[in-house]
């Protein structure tokens, strides 16, 4: 009996020293690769959504792990976007939420954090959170019209997609400052700018339902609802948005009522048009 208890307790080690030598076998055989044999999932993965991707510097991040530096991603036509870094990696922790494939790319303060399912080209759960995102950020594959600005402060959603490719999920998000154009010819201004921005919305069928939409413009508190339709591909959704503005007369906002509308008692702001080019058009009554 101790013979055997003696032998289990030398596999033990033996196992784990198999383990160790595996795993820095590993490391050590995808050190040697090539930067285009290595970069190839990534690029393929992007090229599904027509996005090119190349980088200056690589190096592995200990286990199973990629890291970019002095990178650059670009849409086809379109001017590229320089990215500081970019970390591509699998994370064994992350299969306990079926999230292990793990890409974080930063660029100055902002950052962009994605975590999928193990198919990374077409992934049945996706998370994305967003950091001090502003439009120079967006703006060479995703560039806004003249007048539109924004910054989000922070950004969370996740959805799932089913086996018939239906699209559910939820999220919030913060934005400091959320700037539109009012082309109208009455308009007395140009632009409306709203501040302390926050969204709680869900994810329905390809459209982003947003439920709860708060902030204030000009001193008055706005409040309302929308919807984002086509929301995965920027350049062709759409926007529509009921904003509601409480205590109009208060703060500047009442020199509008003082220009248009010196009878009315409510305000209303209604931002149509697309993602990329939205507009914005007040209403009083």
């Amino acid at each position: 009996m101790r013979s055997s208890g003696f032998a289990r307790g030398r596999r033990f080690p033996a196992a784990l020293g198999i383990f160790l030598f595996a795993i820095v076998s590993l490391f050590v055989f995808l050190y040697t690769l090539p930067k285009e044999t290595v970069l190839s999932p990534l690029n393929s993965a992007l090229a599904v959504r027509g996005l090119e991707f190349g980088c200056e510097e690589t190096g592995f991040v200990f286990p199973l792990g990629l890291r970019c530096g002095n990178a650059v991603i670009s849409r086809r036509g379109a001017p590229p976007l320089s990215i500081d870094t970019v970390v591509a990696a699998w994370e064994w922790t992350g299969l306990f939420q079926w999230l292990p494939f793990h890409l974080r790319a930063v660029r100055g303060p902002a950052s962009v954090d994605i975590r999928t399912s193990p198919m990374i080209s077409n992934p049945g759960k996706v998370r994305l959170r967003l950091l001090r995102i502003g439009p120079e950020d967006l703006g060479p594959l995703f560039p806004a019209s003249a007048g539109t600005g924004f910054l989000i402060d922070s950004a969370e959603l996740e959805w799932k997609v089913a086996g018939n490719g239906s699209i559910s999920g939820a999220g919030e998000g913060f934005l400091s400052l959320l700037r539109l154009p009012i082309p109208g010819k009455d308009s007395p201004v140009t632009e409306a700018e709203l501040r302390d921005v926050r969204l709680k919305f869900t994810i329905r069928e390809g459209m982003l339902l947003v439920s709860s939409l708060t902030g204030t413009y000009e001193g008055a508190d706005v409040e309302g609802t929308g919807e984002i339709s086509g929301f995965l591909t920027p350049s062709r959704s759409t926007v529509t948005f009921h904003l509601r503005i409480r205590n109009p007369l208060e703060g500047r906002v009442a020199t509008l009522f003082n220009l248009v509308a010196k009878n009315a008692k409510n305000a209303t702001l209604r931002i149509n048009g697309t993602l990329q080019a939205p507009a914005g058009e007040f209403q009083f009554f």
